[in-house]
């Protein structure tokens, strides 16, 4: 590490020689090669972290296999419970409006017939009043006088 670090100072300085301090190599040897605490070396800690993941991510893998079938079939009665409480509401709102379209047509026909009524109710009383003033031109040409006129 110190030599990287003298090398980046000498690089920043433009190539001024710093002294340079040899490393010390007994040192960074007897760290490594020193065993751990627990006395394992460092292929034995690195199979064993290996072998702890293997068995880690094989429980993973079986443990989220079992867990997503039941939480599937739970997640489809869900939805499937909720697919049909849409279609009764939908199918609720379906025979109400159904039956707001059928008071309507009722009505509109109501209407008409009384706006029929009445038109005959006018007509007749109409011929009366026409018959009553006395001879006179025949209601078609009373229409076809007042058209004149305009």
């Amino acid at each position: 590490m110190s030599q990287a670090n003298a090398a980046a100072r000498k690089r920043r300085a433009g190539g001024a020689s710093l002294q340079e301090v040899p490393p010390a190599p007994a040192q960074t040897q007897s760290r490594v090669q020193q065993p751990p605490a627990n006395g394992l070396t460092l292929p034995q800690v690195i199979s064993l972290v290996d072998k702890r993941l293997t068995t880690l991510e094989t429980f993973m893998k079986e443990s989220k296999a079992e867990v997503s079938d039941p939480e599937q079939a739970d997640t489809q009665a869900a939805t499937e419970d909720a697919v049909n409480a849409l279609a009764d509401e939908i199918n609720a709102k379906f025979v109400m409006l159904a039956g707001e379209v059928e008071n309507l047509k009722d009505i509109v026909l109501k209407l008409q017939a009384y706006t029929m009524e009445v038109n005959k109710t006018l007509y007749e009383e109409r011929i009366h009043v026409l018959s009553d003033m006395g001879p006179g031109p025949k209601p078609d040409n009373l229409v076809l006088e007042l058209s004149e006129d305009e």
